[in-house]
């Protein structure tokens, strides 16, 4: 019991010391004294050091909100300063990406409407039973989904600029080249031919316009001679995006072979003289100061990778 009745005491003295420093330092000091300005100076720094964290925190936000990223590229516009359409596009992602499930919306049903009138169509003229226009619908549906995620790719991404949306909407989800072997798969006989060659037709009456336009700027720009004329219709021909070995516009002949820009432009320079060569060098060159001009009038600076939007030449 003494042993116990000394541990009481022990406890309840230290308990007791405990409280009474604790009671002190709840105490406000004297007025005026030294450690009472020293405890108000404490606390006003205190706040101070709170709104300066919480200022420095609201600036980062802001600076990295599309409002602040807007005024800053207005207040670079007025001093003069060059803008890009990357610094553009980089603004406008937050609020693209808050009306994106709008915009899907929107997509779906108008993308949805042009494959119905497509499969009507299909169907009135090959007879599709509704197993078969219901797999034409999932391959539009599926094309369709494909591009969309590309385009929310660029959207989501901060690396991403403008020549990258730009590409990514430039994908046409109507693609006939994957829907024509569908459409083989359903038909047969005198239907299938019927199809195969209504969409060679198609697929000719294309390339065939896009080779004489090209060839007619061309031929504005070095001034081609007959034989030249007929030599590069084929080469513009093989050089379309819509050809392949069995499209055979009116008088084509030669190779069947497809070439791209690169190989399409080699063959193009072969066969020009040597003055032809300069006058589209000449050209080449005038296009390009003609962009630049472009976007110095506007005060704007090329984005990246700027001439894969330029296109072809010709």
């Amino acid at each position: 019991m003494q042993f116990k009745q000394a541990l009481g005491l022990v406890i309840g003295l230290v308990v007791g010391i405990t409280g009474g420093i604790l009671f002190s330092k709840s105490l406000r000091p004297e007025p005026g004294s030294m450690q009472e300005r020293l405890e108000v100076a404490e606390e006003q720094l205190a706040r101070s050091n709170r709104r300066l964290k919480a200022m420095a925190q609201h600036v980062a936000r802001y600076r990295g909100s599309s409002k602040g990223e807007i005024q800053r590229m207005a207040r670079d516009f007025k001093d003069g300063k060059e803008l890009s359409f990357d610094d553009i596009l980089g603004s406008a992602k937050p609020w693209m990406r808050q009306v994106a499930p709008v915009m899907e919306r929107v997509r779906k049903v108008s993308e949805a409407d042009w494959a119905d009138a497509r499969v009507s169509e299909w169907t009135r003229n090959y007879n599709l039973s509704e197993a078969e226009q219901e797999e034409l619908k999932e391959y539009f549906s599926e094309q369709s989904r494909k591009n969309a995620e590309r385009i929310t790719e660029v959207i989501n991404s901060d690396e991403s600029g403008f020549v990258d949306f730009v590409q990514a909407t430039d994908n046409d989800w109507r693609d006939f080249d994957g829907v024509e072997t569908v459409m083989e798969g359903f038909l047969e006989g005198e239907e299938l031919e019927k199809f195969r060659a209504e969409q060679l037709d198609k697929r000719i009456e294309t390339v065939q316009n896009e080779a004489d336009r090209k060839l007619k700027v061309l031929d504005d720009i070095v001034s081609l001679d007959d034989a030249q004329h007929q030599q590069l219709f084929g080469v513009m021909v093989r050089g379309s995006e819509d050809y392949r070995p069995e499209v055979k516009p009116e008088g084509f002949t030669g190779q069947a072979t497809p070439l791209d820009r690169t190989a399409r432009d080699s063959a193009i320079e072969a066969v020009l003289r040597p003055d032809q060569k300069q006058a589209l060098d000449k050209h080449r060159d005038e296009r390009v100061q003609k962009v630049t001009e472009q976007w110095e009038k506007y005060q704007l600076s090329p984005p990246k990778k700027f001439d894969a939007l330029e296109g072809d030449v010709f």
